[in-house]
């Protein structure tokens, strides 16, 4: 799930409000009543996964378990795919027309929070640490803003790793545990491919941001330590860091052309990551770089494919001699309470939860690795999902600390510089040094 920045400009979404109002369909947060005790109130709810049935499955089912003991609370889910949410969510937001509980990513919090005066989103300090939820959530210290916390680590959380098709592994005669370093994950993709139209590996090659996040995740980042700034994507976040066209991030861009090239390895123009996954269930490609969520994804699809479902973790990169451990995204989902909801209080009981093991239970459905960690170690998650569990070991044993995007406000124009780069790069075919170096001062003048 890499995610979506705000493509619209936010003097084009401001004109758009002024001239025809918020295009949200939901009501304005708060609902129609008061919330005195025992009074029917309404929460509105927007995330981006709703969309997803796991994820939708999940999330009805969290509301229906709260509201047998608070009867008194509706909760109205709303949002839209995760291609349209975030610009949707900022038309909101400049509105002053969104939820009452938002769910986005950490690296997003930034960002929107910073779109209204005097923040967005309400400062969650004092109720985190009054409830003890600090150290027992995963993702919980990425949730801040200038040090303070304004979303709880509460749903779920999820990296990724390689997928794998194990009838056609068989067929090739390829043993998964071999591959270990990103030259056999190359080999291993072009020997799984055949002239019956099946690749090895299928990465997005569009307009989808999945373009530029599945080559630095899987590649450029590792060895570069950021693909916007140096040091663990680590401050000060200043123009003369910027980091994109390093030799190691240029080596990393020429690696990933050769093998985007090579009609054996990779199918050619998979537009988004829809497409990829329907290949790989289809068996027309053999790998997929994917998390956790994908396995309730395929169940959902179709449980019979989950007996060929293998999942190995993303192998090592080799460069200048020396090799360096895979570091890809922890991709928390994190829940904030709007500033201009009315019903703050009733929205942070229900966020608090959803922290408990009770809740958590439930977000088990949604494919992706509940937050409390408590829960998620036990051993009846781990044996009611043992596919899933292999992701603590990755963390654990094979993977690097986890690199994050830069939690700056400006992060959603620095993406969209990078989006552009990849796509003239991979789909345009472009020389790496020269659309590197450009977005590299495209993203100088951004941070000025």
């Amino acid at each position: 799930m890499t995610r979506r920045t705000i493509q619209t400009s936010i003097a084009a979404i401001m004109a758009a409000v002024m001239l025809g109002g918020c295009a949200s369909s939901n009501t304005t947060p708060g609902g129609e009543t008061g919330n005195e005790a025992g009074q029917q109130i309404t929460l509105t709810f927007e995330t981006s996964v709703y969309a997803e049935e796991p994820h939708k499955k999940a999330i009805d089912a969290l509301i229906a378990k709260y509201n047998e003991t608070n009867p008194n609370v509706t909760i109205r889910v709303h949002g839209t795919d995760y291609e349209n949410y975030w610009d949707k969510l900022t038309t909101e937001i400049l509105a002053g027309t969104q939820g009452d509980i938002v769910q986005v990513y950490p690296e997003n919090i930034a960002t929107y929070n910073a779109l209204t005066e005097g923040g967005t989103f309400v400062n969650l300090d004092s109720r985190i640490q009054e409830a003890g939820l600090e150290d027992k959530l995963v993702g919980q210290e990425l949730s801040t803003v200038d040090g303070s916390y304004y979303a709880l680590s509460n749903y779920a959380w999820g990296t990724t790793g390689i997928f794998y098709s194990k009838a056609m592994f068989e067929e090739a005669g390829i043993d998964p545990e071999a591959i270990q370093t990103i030259e056999d994950f190359k080999e291993a993709a072009i020997q799984l491919g055949s002239a019956d139209q099946r690749y090895g590996f299928s990465s997005v090659l569009g307009t989808h941001p999945f373009v530029a996040s599945e080559w630095y995740r899987l590649i450029a980042r590792p060895i570069s330590g950021g693909i916007f700034f140096g040091d663990g994507e680590a401050g000060p976040y200043e123009p003369d860091r910027v980091n994109v066209n390093s030799p190691a991030n240029v080596w990393a861009a020429e690696w990933w052309q050769e093998l985007m090239a090579n009609e054996q390895a990779t199918p050619p123009g998979t537009r988004d990551k829809k497409v990829s996954r329907e290949m790989f269930w289809n068996q027309q490609v053999g790998m997929v770089m994917d998390g956790p969520w994908f396995i309730g994804m395929t169940q959902e699809r179709d449980e019979a494919l989950l007996e060929d479902l293998g999942v190995i973790p993303q192998p090592s990169v080799e460069y200048e001699g020396q090799v360096y451990q895979p570091n890809p995204h922890n991709y928390p989902i994190v829940s904030m309470i709007s500033a201009k909801s009315d019903h703050q209080d009733e929205a942070w009981a229900f966020l608090q939860w959803m922290a408990s093991d009770e809740a958590q239970a439930l977000i088990a459905q949604s494919g992706m690795i509940p937050s409390s960690k408590s829960y998620a170690e036990s051993e009846a998650y781990q044996s009611e999902y043992p596919l899933a569990a292999q992701f603590f070991q990755f963390q654990e044993e094979v993977y690097a600390p986890a690199v994050m995007d830069p939690p700056i406000p400006e992060l959603g124009t620095l993406s969209q510089i990078l989006i552009n780069a990849t796509q003239d790069m991979f789909v345009g075919k472009r020389d790496a040094q020269t659309v590197l170096d450009s977005a590299a001062e495209q993203m100088r003048e951004a941070l000025q």
